[in-house]
């Protein structure tokens, strides 16, 4: 199978493996929503926004990094792999078993601080699960990793209705989040164990083979996360969970789109080590800008569907408390769409291995954004928590942009940009004049129109369209 065939194949089924995966992940988080509210999605929120700060001490750039290791010809997979995970391990363990403690200290209610304590099981089985799965991008065999990821959804669904039904609380919904990470988790190991051997491994002389290709990576998602978290931090301690819980139900659907992006993403970083390996620069480019193109087509109208779908949305996933998050996540879609473009930059710059040159502005992206979060939120709350997120994403996609052009000379042509623009204006009429239309004939309305008339406009191959299909056949 060729390796376009493979993208196209391993595409359709996290298409649809995700489209399952998604479903079952916003039904249980509408009847998550409802049953906790604003105050008990407030303290939810403030639990993973404060874990997810130990989260940056060890990260350490491993999965990507891993995945550049073992697409090497000339390495050890199951070493490379085996080390990984215990260096990811090691550090889960030494940084997250901080964080329940130092929260003591910080003026959260008991019940953030008991809840992070169940949570942290959750952190330490999806920082493994980051680095194992990239064995699996590798050989672009992600159907494994949707399976567990169905399965382990299934799980949770099913303890979220338990826990609702007997009255669990706060603590049974953070158990069940645990219990899909940790299922996930335990599902991959057998699935790659399968194929290659996994043990705890102390080879240091991989240990620093790893440890001294990652660490300007890891420096450069630590100084990342700081600005992709520090706003429900910063909220969390200046004001009312109840504000924080406004603001955090629309962030986790940013989360969920995000992690699609990456996943799809992670399917091209072994592509582009490659072409960059054989220096096939020629090659590099028109991945690029095939990946560039297919981001657009997908982002464009999903701003564009925000603008007019976003508070039913909401209604929809999180029930009408949370109406005036769908005002909210207008906004934070913006930045979800220049996130998409942002990480295709970000993963070419990786695998240029160029990540050090990105250390200077995610620092300083860094420092603007815990200063303006502090500012905006104490003056405008989530409106201006939401707006600073759109301006920090924008400022790291035109430096990782400008990084990228530097090392290739090379920038995607923005052609698609002006019809999927058009095509969205026209995807926008129907659902301006119809504002009464039930949310999914809304939906399907919008994206037959969209996809209608980006056909006409040629902004996508009709070859490479049937091509797909048979293949999926």
């Amino acid at each position: 199978m060729s390796e376009v065939r493979k993208i196209a194949h391993n595409t359709l089924i996290q298409v649809g493996g995700k489209a399952l995966t998604i479903t079952l992940a916003l039904f249980g988080f509408g009847l998550m929503t409802r049953y906790l509210g604003q105050e008990g999605i407030g303290y939810y929120s403030t639990i993973y926004a404060f874990l997810a700060i130990f989260g940056i001490l060890i990260d350490l750039g491993l999965q990507m990094t891993t995945t550049q290791l073992i697409s090497d010809p000339q390495e050890n997979e199951s070493q490379i792999l085996s080390n990984a995970l215990t260096i990811r391990l090691i550090a889960s363990l030494a940084f997250l078993s901080l964080a329940p403690i130092i929260a003591f200290f910080f003026p959260y209610p008991i019940v953030v601080k008991i809840g992070m304590i169940i949570t942290v099981i959750g952190f330490v089985s999806a920082a493994l699960t980051s680095t194992l799965t990239s064995f699996f991008q590798k050989n672009l065999n992600l159907a494994k990793v949707v399976a567990a990821e169905v399965t382990a959804k299934i799980v949770y669904l099913l303890l979220t209705i338990v826990v609702i039904r007997f009255n669990f609380g706060l603590y049974g919904i953070l158990f069940a989040a645990a219990a899909d990470s940790l299922i996930i988790f335990l599902l991959l190991v057998a699935f790659a164990s399968k194929q290659i051997n996994l043990k705890p491994s102390f080879d240091f002389t991989v240990w620093q083979k790893i440890l001294k290709k990652t660490w300007p990576l890891a420096l450069t998602i630590a100084l990342n996360l700081i600005y992709f978290k520090g706003d429900i931090f910063i909220m969390s301690l200046i004001r009312p969970q109840t504000e924080v819980g406004l603001y955090g139900a629309p962030y986790k659907i940013l989360e969920v789109l995000i992690n699609i992006d990456y996943l799809f993403l992670g399917l091209i970083l072994p592509l582009l080590a490659t072409a960059i390996a054989i220096k096939s620069f020629d090659k590099l480019k028109i991945i690029i800008q095939s990946t560039f193109d297919f981001l657009i087509i997908l982002t464009i109208p999903l701003i564009a569907g925000g603008c007019f779908l976003g508070e039913p949305l909401m209604v929809l996933m999180a029930g009408p408390d949370f109406a005036i998050s769908g005002q909210i996540i207008k906004i934070l879609l913006i930045a979800t769409g220049i996130i998409f473009i942002s990480g295709l930059f970000g993963y070419v710059v990786v695998a240029l291995n160029q990540q050090k040159k990105m250390i200077k502005f995610y620092a300083i992206n860094a420092v603007i954004s815990v200063v303006g979060y502090i500012i905006f939120i104490y003056k405008y709350t989530y409106w201006g928590a939401a707006w600073m997120t759109v301006f920090t994403e924008a400022l790291i996609l035109l430096t990782a942009a400008y990084v990228m052009h530097q090392n290739l000379k090379f920038l995607p042509n923005l052609k698609i940009l002006g019809k999927a623009i058009i095509a969205s204006l026209v995807m926008a009429i129907p659902l301006y004049t119809l504002p009464n239309l039930p949310f999914a004939a809304a939906i399907l309305t919008g994206t037959l129109v969209y996809f209608v008339t980006l056909y006409l406009l040629k902004g996508f191959d009709k070859k490479a369209v049937f091509e797909i299909i048979k293949k999926s056949n």
